[in-house]
């Protein structure tokens, strides 16, 4: 399956190492009965198979499925000849009675409302029939769960590769509650070692057993690396009380930080050093064009068209424009970035051509353009006063001075009661590395992605005299341009945090410890 239709369906094939132990996990009798509902490229039943031979069971009772045809046709003839179960369908739309010991696998992370409509109606059946709220733009693992949870018999046993967003998504709080209603036993595995290096999505194990029980806290172990997992070498184990699994709330990162940390951190909350970055600034998505090229033409294209400079914005694309190499510190200067987006107010006869030939290019029939009217008029296109790169560890913001628009790429900030450049002064230190971590989305290996609703609860420096403002913002402008973010963010808490805030070397050691939890 070629990697775009692995992202279009949700599909991320899991490591053999991780499939194996939790085969072992979940099958410890002979004569379990086995449900894979989404097998791909069939890992699960291959372990499962070896599995059950050491238990001295060569016709095992497993039940296997998978939507996709193509991919089921490919195994299948393996899979017959083991005089397997298997069948070719949604798992969603099945009525499958709870008769089943175990259910194993990976089940699609994809949004509901990407699916195509009959696959959105089986998972909405499935979600309502449980009455849990699940919006359009949950994941499919969703009601996957729900309806694997259905297929066990009393004292079951449930083991999913599940992405890390289980742990702190927004709408996932009524699902823990579910689980919590169902299940004896749970707990959450997490791995910092990449279950799948190709992939931006940070994966746990979900291992739910006793079904028919409750339960009020799941168990939260994590492990280095993969190997440490069959050697029960956990680096680190806790209990999360179900009750403090909600919106907005991150247990799961907050648990791994020490009570001398937590201290700390409610310390600077409750004396207002830190307070919350929405009362300031509020972080939306740039604007979503549908066709980078074709909506921001370069010079020559411009030229050969005859497009009046009127029809175009001066624009960012994504974080490169502002990083290493571009001369840009903390200000984004007009004519430091080339890029111009198409935004026509005036048709002229240049006009009514490039649209033709985008047209022609087949433009006008992408998703986005296709429900706009005129189709080339990009929506929502702000001017804000911030820009903040979303991936990586070490994010870049800067102030918008030249006035540019912002794609999709980036944040947009809009500033209330604070001016750009005591934002930026407010914003370059650990303490907002330290919110970063514990608030936004991760990918694994330090690094993470921002998005709006997360961004919405950072906390940052609460505020800064003003007649330091000048003098600490042209240091980290000096900074950015010369050494980059991460050494900023450095320079932030010697300028920011001790100078000026007055916390002493032991609290950040602390904050450091925490950084580095």
């Amino acid at each position: 399956m070629t990697e775009n239709r692995k992202k279009q369906t949700g599909s991320f094939y899991t490591e053999s190492k991780i499939a194996r132990w939790l085969v072992k996990w979940a099958i410890r009798n002979p004569n379990d009965s086995v449900l894979e509902p989404s097998f791909g490229e069939g890992i699960f039943i291959e372990q499962a198979l070896e599995r059950f031979k050491q238990l001295k069971n060569h016709s095992p009772g497993i039940t296997a499925g998978e939507i996709q045809n193509d991919v089921f046709e490919k195994i299948k003839q393996t899979l017959s000849k083991n005089n397997l179960n298997v069948y070719a369908a949604d798992f969603l739309s099945l009525d499958v009675p709870p008769r089943f010991d175990v259910v194993i696998g990976n089940p699609p992370y994809i949004g509901i409302r990407k699916l195509p409509k009959y696959q959105k109606y089986n998972a909405r059946q499935i979600i309502d029939k449980h009455e849990i709220y699940c919006p359009n733009n949950g994941s499919l693992w969703f009601p996957f769960v729900l309806h694997a949870t259905d297929a066990l018999k009393t004292e079951g046993r449930l083991g999913f590769v599940m992405p890390f967003e289980i742990t702190y998504a927004r709408y996932a709080d009524g699902l823990w509650k579910r689980l919590s209603e169902k299940y004896s036993n749970i707990s959450i595995c997490r791995i910092y070692e990449d279950f799948f290096p190709n992939v931006d999505v940070e994966t746990v194990l979900l291992l739910a057993e006793g079904k028919g029980g409750c339960t009020t806290y799941v168990n939260y172990q994590i492990y280095n690396k993969i190997d440490d997992l069959p050697a029960c070498n956990s680096a680190y184990t806790t209990r999360i009380p179900v009750s403090k699994i909600g919106p907005n709330s991150k247990p799961f990162i907050y648990s791994l930080l020490t009570k001398e940390q937590q201290a700390l951190i409610n310390r600077f909350r409750n004396e207002k050093i830190i307070a919350p970055v929405v009362n300031v600034c509020k972080f939306k998505i740039g604007y979503v064009c549908a066709d980078k090229k074709y909506f921001h033409p370069d010079a020559d294209t411009r030229s050969r068209y005859n497009l009046p400079s009127g029809n175009f914005l001066p624009a960012v694309l994504n974080a490169k424009e502002l990083n290493g190499g571009t001369g840009i510190g903390a200000d984004a200067d007009s004519r430091q970035c080339e890029n111009k987006l198409y935004l026509p107010q005036r048709i002229t006869e240049g006009d009514k051509l490039y649209i033709q030939s985008g047209e022609m290019l087949g433009v006008h029939q992408k998703y986005k353009c296709r429900v706009r009217r005129p189709w080339y008029i990009t929506p929502n296109v702000e001017i804000p006063d911030v820009i903040l790169s979303v991936f990586g560890e070490t994010p870049k913001l800067v102030v918008n001075k030249g006035k540019y628009a912002v794609s999709n790429s980036l944040l947009c900030g809009t500033l209330s009661n604070c001016t750009s450049k005591e934002f930026v002064c407010r914003w370059y230190n650990s303490l907002t590395l330290l919110s970063l971590e514990l608030n936004v989305h991760s990918l694994g290996g330090g690094s993470f992605v921002i998005i709006p609703g997360e961004a919405d609860s950072l906390d940052i420096i609460n505020s800064i005299p003003k007649k330091n403002i000048t003098a600490i913002y042209k240091k980290f402008d000096e900074s950015l341009k010369t050494h980059g973010a991460a050494e900023t963010y450095k320079l932030g808490d010697i300028i920011v945090l001790k100078e000026i805030m007055g916390i002493t070397d032991e609290s950040l050691s602390i904050l450091y410890k925490a950084l580095a939890t």
